[in-house]
């Protein structure tokens, strides 16, 4: 069964965005919710009770983007949600049917006082997603997503989103505007308050922002960003660095080709393949099954 449908996807042509309430089957949000608890201790317990202890690292965040809150995660739930085969297919639509990358996955906690407890400004993410600009081409369509672990409200900071519908212009420069100097995306915001397992979808075309909290709880999502493979100017991340992490050099050995390729190992029969590489891989990753690169 398709989780994203045709209401959805027409949603997001039309809307720069879409909503699907529940994208995650209850199975598989309890079982990353579990795996939540390993890697942030304390944050599942005050997110859905906040009378539970704030978490002791409530104001340093476990940085998202690095360590434990990177991909590859601790156990398989967090990684199969990263690489979820709609989440795949629905990129590489957009982006014209061409391949894709997985250039970025990151848990992301915060709370009331945190840090990034934040009043944003309306904004597109292409700033720190790409070395140039987002044209309204599908070759170079970049597909943002957030996935949520835990009810989030008009309490929980929820993102904020405006239809394209308000900014018909295709020239998204300035990328940020405050209240002040284009308040019509503020009033025609609305905002993704959605239950655990639900997804927010959007572009680099898209404004939008992050709202502060009304009260004292938290939140737990997952960004996740896909991009035309090809384009060497496009990415958040370079996975490379995190090569030399245990976790990491597991996930390697475990996944899939077509998994490895979404993070752009190089793919079987590419001609990166010879006898002197598949020696150096396999040194390396010495659990990884080597057979479908040797043709």
């Amino acid at each position: 069964m398709q989780r994203i449908t045709s209401e959805h996807v027409n949603h997001y042509l039309e809307h720069g965005y879409a909503i699907v309430p529940d994208f995650l089957n209850e199975s598989e949000l309890a079982e990353a919710r579990e795996e939540i608890r390993t890697t942030l201790p304390g944050w599942v317990e005050f997110c859905d009770d906040p009378t539970a202890p704030k978490p002791t690292n409530s104001q340093h965040n476990f940085l998202p983007g690095q360590g434990a809150t990177r991909f590859p995660y601790t156990g398989n739930m967090l990684n199969h949600i990263s690489m979820h085969p709609d989440l795949v297919e629905f990129a590489r639509a957009r982006a014209g049917g061409n391949e894709v990358f997985c250039e970025q996955a990151n848990l992301n906690v915060k709370c009331m006082d945190h840090p990034r407890d934040q009043d944003q400004a309306m904004h597109c993410d292409f700033g720190n997603h790409s070395l140039a600009y987002p044209p309204d081409l599908p070759e170079y369509w970049q597909t943002a997503y957030i996935v949520y672990f835990t009810d989030v409200d008009e309490d929980h900071a929820p993102t904020a989103v405006c239809s394209w519908q308000h900014y018909p212009e295709s020239l998204r420069w300035p990328a940020m505007y405050k209240r002040e100097d284009r308040p019509a995306l503020y009033d025609n915001e609305v905002k993704a308050t959605v239950p655990a397992g639900g997804l927010l979808m959007y572009s680099m075309r898209t404004f939008h922002r992050g709202t502060p909290f009304l009260a004292d709880v938290g939140r737990i999502v997952e960004f996740i960003t896909y991009a035309p493979a090809a384009w060497k100017w496009l990415g958040i991340t370079g996975w490379s660095v995190e090569a030399i992490r245990p976790a990491f050099r597991g996930w390697i050995e475990s996944a899939t080709p077509e998994e490895r390729e979404l993070l752009g190992f190089p793919p079987p029969g590419h001609s990166y393949w010879t006898d002197e590489t598949r020696e150096g891989v396999s040194a390396r990753y010495p659990g990884m099954d080597m057979s479908p690169y040797l043709d």
